[in-house]
C-alpha cells in the first residue's frame, strides 16, 4: 500500500507545472545516504537529462524511475536537470584503506576512466561525474555494464568486460573516496 501511495504522490507532484515541482521528493531517494541510488545535486544537466529521456524510452531499465520519467514533459525534465546541476554536489567523507584505494587507483588508471570522466572523475557536459558517488550504486551500475545488463552506453559494456566483479567493488569504493571540489 505504501508502494502505491508513493508512487501516487511522485505521479501527481511530477504532474504539476515545472515551477511547483518539489525536488525534494527526488531528494529522498537521491542522496549520500541513500547507497543504492546516484547523488544526482550537482551532477551535469546534460547526463541528467540524457538518463530521464533514457529512462522515458525505455533504453535504460529501471522500473520506478521508468514510471517517473515517462510522466515528465521535455520542459519538465530539462527543468528538473538544470536545478539538480545547479546545486552542490554533498561531498561526503568516505574512507577506504590505503589498500583500496592502490588498488583502485591503479585500476581507474588501467582502465583509462580519466579520459571521458576527467582528470579527478568530475565528468563532463554530458559525462557523469563519478568522484564521491555513492559506492554500491557504482558498483551495482558497473556491473551492470559489465553484464550488458545495462546498454544506454555500450562503450561501457566494453570497458567494463576486462574486470572481475572484484575489481569493480574496489574501483567503486575507491572512486566513491574521491572528494572532487570545484
Amino acid at each position: 500500500m505504501k508502494n502505491i501511495y508513493a508512487s501516487v504522490v511522485i505521479t501527481l507532484c511530477f504532474n504539476l507545472p515545472v515551477h511547483a515541482v518539489d525536488l525534494t521528493l527526488c531528494e529522498s531517494c537521491h542522496n549520500s545516504k541513500q547507497d543504492v541510488n546516484p547523488i544526482i545535486s550537482g551532477q551535469h544537466s546534460k547526463y541528467i537529462e540524457k538518463q530521464l529521456y533514457d529512462l522515458k524510452k525505455d533504453l535504460r531499465v529501471h522500473a520506478q524511475m521508468q514510471g517517473i520519467a515517462k510522466t515528465l514533459d521535455d520542459e519538465q525534465i530539462k527543468a528538473i536537470s538544470k536545478a539538480f546541476a545547479s546545486k552542490k554536489w554533498a561531498n561526503v567523507d568516505r574512507e577506504s584503506s590505503q589498500d583500496v584505494k592502490d588498488k583502485g587507483k591503479r585500476l581507474v588508471r588501467v582502465g583509462n576512466c580519466t579520459r571521458c570522466h576527467g582528470s579527478e572523475l568530475e565528468g563532463t557536459y554530458n559525462i557523469p561525474r563519478l568522484a564521491g558517488q555513492n559506492p554500491e550504486y557504482l558498483k551495482t551500475t558497473l556491473i551492470q555494464y559489465k553484464k550488458k545488463e545495462r546498454s544506454n552506453f555500450p562503450p561501457m559494456s566494453s570497458m567494463l568486460s576486462r574486470y572481475s566483479e572484484e575489481d569493480i567493488g574496489i574501483m567503486s569504493e575507491y572512486i566513491a573516496s574521491l572528494n572532487y571540489q570545484e
